[in-house]
């Protein structure tokens, strides 16, 4: 009993300190504050039979992404909430009170509903920390609205990395209530949004669902990265890189510099390894399909180190060591030598023997193996560079 009575002093002091602090009311504005909140209860649902159900309308409105971590898989999105119920116990005649249509009172002073995330990231009450105005018209209308920063959960999809598309969800639910007491009814307002930042949305929808035993407002977004940045800072250095790699084998084998170069960009592979992976998730499910071009451009730089040494072996080798018959009769196949012919005139018989010798491959040295083999790692590994960039581009353009 004793509580019951402080409880309505606090409400009748509260009354009256809002009446005061809007002193410029008319008195007509004034004394339907009184008479509207003299006996009304902000604890109890504002419905005047029991087994009523309340239809409230929760109208997203989303302003623009400020942050999606794919790591941690977060995003943030400053938005707005305008949400709208019938409050059966504040409808008033407004020609008693001087025609007055509509009354904006803090949220304190009336009932308003517990509306939470439903898949936070922080924490589950919408702005817990901010008050807000809520306007009551004639009719018992009440509109609540509310604006900040919310965060949720967001499963990213980093396949087709930095050209990716993700699919998001904002749920909100009220946890007071279930769905057979509060029936929340999802809208969305897209056209205050702006584009800014990494992150556009291209895509959005708004439906009403059952979250167990709660009803639930679901908005779906589609948002798209704008790739120029990322494009700019990882995927054309690692082209150049790749390129460099097949160009170790035109350094010519006399400036003692191939193998430090052939290292020097095996390092600068797993260099921007370590950078994309401080992007990508973890656990990401699926793998972004540039880690695995990536991936085969460092293994292929490493059997390129490799490969480098052997050629140095094979150029270097001593000129006493003959090269085997079978190795001459690939080297002579590939080669074309300039044999006289008939038209020409007279030659002389050493010199048609000279010819025939060295079609032969018996003057066929370490040297000439040691730049054909150059020769060969150079176009198969500028191939492979090629393939791999055009499949990665085919795959990413035909998503």
């Amino acid at each position: 009993m004793i509580f019951c009575r402080t409880t309505f002093l606090f409400r009748i002091i509260f009354i009256d300190w809002y009446i005061f602090s809007h002193a410029e009311a008319s008195p007509d504005t004034k004394r339907l504050a009184k008479d509207l909140f003299r006996d009304y209860d902000s604890v109890i649902m504002p419905i005047k039979r029991h087994n009523d159900v309340m239809n409230m309308t929760v109208r997203f409105i989303p302003r623009g992404i400020t942050d999606f971590n794919e790591v941690t898989g977060q995003i943030s999105i400053a938005m707005g909430v305008d949400v709208r119920w019938i409050d059966q116990y504040l409808p008033w005649p407004p020609d008693k009170y001087g025609n007055v249509t509509h009354l904006v009172v803090p949220e304190d002073l009336m009932w308003t509903p517990a509306i939470s995330i439903a898949n936070p990231t922080d924490r589950i009450p919408i702005f817990p920390e901010d008050l807000f105005s809520v306007r009551i018209y004639f009719n018992g209308q009440a509109i609540w609205l509310k604006g900040g920063t919310v965060r949720t959960m967001c499963k990213p999809n980093l396949r087709y990395y930095p050209f990716d598309e993700h699919t998001c969800y904002v749920q909100f639910i009220t946890l007071d209530h279930v769905y057979n007491e509060i029936r929340l009814l999802a809208e969305l307002k897209s056209d205050v949004y702006e584009n800014f930042g990494e992150w556009d949305i291209y895509e959005s929808e708004a439906y009403s669902s059952l979250l167990d035993l709660f009803s639930c407002a679901v908005y779906k977004f589609k948002i798209r990265r704008r790739p120029e940045f990322s494009v700019l800072s990882i995927c054309i250095p690692i082209l150049c890189l790749g390129l460099l790699n097949a160009c170790v084998f035109l350094i010519p084998p006399e400036c003692g510099e191939r193998i430090s170069f052939a290292i020097t960009v095996l390092l600068s592979f797993a260099v921007f390894m370590t950078i994309v992976s401080a992007i990508m998730p973890k656990n990401t499910d699926p793998v972004p399909i540039l880690c695995y071009v990536l991936m085969l451009m460092l293994l292929e730089s490493g059997v390129i180190v490799a490969v480098t040494i052997l050629g140095l072996r094979l150029y270097y080798k001593p000129e006493h060591q003959k090269v085997p018959n079978w190795l001459q009769s690939l080297i002579c196949s590939k080669r074309n030598p300039t044999t006289p012919s008939a038209s020409n005139d007279i030659i002389d018989n050493n010199q048609v023997r000279f010819v025939q010798e060295d079609t032969k491959g018996e003057f066929l040295k370490w040297v000439h193996v040691g730049r054909a083999f150059d020769y060969l790692c150079f176009v198969i590994s500028f191939c492979s560079f090629i393939i791999s960039v055009f499949s990665y581009v085919i795959i990413v353009s035909t998503n």
